[in-house]
């Protein structure tokens, strides 16, 4: 497990840097254009190639073909790792190719169903945007093809790093480029960080030296193996694509700037998910090689331990952001066209965000341990009832909550989902209890809550303005306390995840001096 956390912590670093950018990166977008029609219009165009990329390659993909590489890897058979993986590579880039060429030949009709709710000119100019990111999907498969096989060979540090590259490329486009060409800007950053992730990637894989195959067998027993797996997964995956349309589709007959608020919300709870993201990756190719030699036992253990981890963590942040959510977001985003006002839209869809994080970042370890057991129906068969009840929740909280109702309503459908996940996994696999999860969650909320309420009194008691740069600097600050008297709680209490999470700080800090 030390070593699942080991690649884990490489992972989280990497996404860290990533986040950290990536904040720099909506400083900048929303400094440029606020939450104007213009941004929207980008937004959803974006929504295209990464629904279509989500759903034929990203995540799907890798889920359905790491068991694959696992078992080919398990028998030291290189030569026909690297032949799979370039049949599975040809065929990938083959499809995307094709509907790359389709959508960008017919960007208006598929605009008009993505944002029914926009003017006439702002679905012109989404449709613009869409040609200009649709080559992105191509490259993006080609991305997942790269990361898959890295992952699998125990490789991090280039897939780490995918997001601060994306981000230095839009960063610089836009500054460059925004006063000539607007929010077309956004769009050509995203082109060339995407390109960027990519050429990483060949940088890390050349340690292995890789065979490539120029081939596509049909028959491969592999392909049929993936095909077995893909199909479900593929399923959940357009179940998660639906609630994004969903979401930014009903968004779009709300005031402007909604979809937006949406956006940069979901983009600062990231940077606390993102540790789900992170233990996903990290454990998804051991958890398939322990499948592979049936030691469900470890199994088990591996998927406890990253849970509790997952719980320990999130607890105060889940409970921090609630009060501290317009400082917080007023700080990062609050200049130039991000006025007071979005400021304030989107705080309020970020603490609805807040309430499902745990549940969130869960929901990405509890999926791959169902993909290493070779089962991705039970992941699918509850995404699709979520979905279900995500869309009626929707409906029904954004008559009075308006957008922070889809924020709301995200939360409570991952929240049902993560808790249907795990009763399911613990019939699976030993060592994974509901009820000790039920009883630790409890225990570091109740902390979190204790330390929350002490620091949101202070912040109370200073009398400072939150829409002020004092009041933002004060509010994230006591946030910060909030945290540390969390984590000294949590060593009083003798609670063994701040041990854990302190030693493995401290390992990273001793090899990074070993190295240096």
């Amino acid at each position: 497990m030390r070593r699942v956390l080991s690649f884990a912590t490489i992972t989280a670093v990497g996404f860290a840097l990533g986040k950290a950018s990536g904040l720099v990166r909506e400083v900048v977008v929303s400094a440029q254009f606020g939450l104007t029609s213009d941004l929207d219009a980008y937004f959803v165009a974006l929504v295209v190639p990464t629904i279509i990329n989500n759903v034929i390659a990203g995540g799907t993909i890798t889920a359905a073909i790491m068991p694959t590489f696992a078992r080919y890897l398990g028998k030291d058979d290189r030569r026909e790792f690297w032949r799979v993986a370039s049949i599975l590579t040809n065929i990938l880039l083959l499809v995307t190719g094709s509907v790359m060429l389709f959508v960008m030949l017919f960007p208006a009709p598929v605009i008009a169903l993505v944002g029914a709710g926009f003017a006439a000119h702002t679905q012109a100019v989404a449709a613009s945007l869409l040609i200009i990111v649709m080559p992105t999907l191509w490259l993006a498969a080609l991305l997942t093809m790269l990361l898959a096989v890295l992952n699998s060979l125990d490789r991090f540090v280039a897939p780490a790093l995918i997001f601060l590259v994306l981000n230095l490329g839009i960063i610089g486009t836009v500054i460059l480029l925004a006063p000539m060409l607007g929010v077309y800007s956004v769009a050509i950053g995203f082109l060339i960080g995407v390109a960027l992730q990519v050429a990483i990637q060949f940088i890390e894989l050349r340690l292995e030296r890789p065979k490539f195959f120029w081939q596509i067998d049909w028959r491969h027993p592999a392909l049929r193996q993936v095909a077995r797996a893909f199909v479900p997964i593929a399923a959940l995956s357009i179940i998660a694509q639906v609630n994004i349309v969903v979401d930014r589709t009903m968004a779009t007959a709300l005031p402007v700037g909604s979809v937006g608020a949406l956006y940069y919300a979901d983009s600062i709870l990231g940077l606390f998910y993102m540790l789900g993201v992170s233990l996903g990756i990290g454990v998804f190719p051991s958890l398939s090689r322990m499948v592979a030699t049936n030691d469900l036992a470890s199994m088990g253990r591996a998927v406890t331990t990253s849970l509790r981890m997952l719980i320990f963590i999130l607890a105060p942040f889940t409970c921090l952001l609630m009060p501290f959510a317009s400082p917080t977001i007023g700080l990062i985003l609050g200049r130039g066209k991000f006025d007071v006002g979005a400021v304030d839209l989107t705080a309020q869809a970020l603490t609805m965000y807040a309430i499902g994080l745990i549940a969130i970042a869960m929901i990405y370890v509890l999926q791959r341990a169902f993909y290493a057991l070779s089962d991705s129906v039970t992941p699918f068969v509850i995404g699709g009832v979520t979905m279900l009840m995500h869309i009626v929740l929707n409906w029904v909280l954004m008559q009075s909550l308006f957008h922070a109702g889809i924020a709301l309503s995200a939360s409570l459908s991952s929240i049902a989902g993560a808790m249907t996940l795990t009763l399911l996994l613990a019939r699976r696999l030993p060592n994974v209890r509901p009820a000790g999860f039920a009883g630790f969650l409890l225990q570091c909320i109740l902390l979190a809550s204790l330390s929350t309420t002490l620091v949101a009194i202070m912040f109370n008691v200073t009398n400072v303005n939150a829409a002020t740069l004092d009041g933002r600097i004060i509010g994230v600050a006591l946030a910060a306390a909030g945290g540390v008297i969390y984590l000294g709680a949590a060593f009083a209490f003798r609670i063994p995840e701040s041990r854990m999470l302190l030693n493995l700080g401290l390992g990273f800090l001793r090899r990074r001096e070993a190295r240096g």
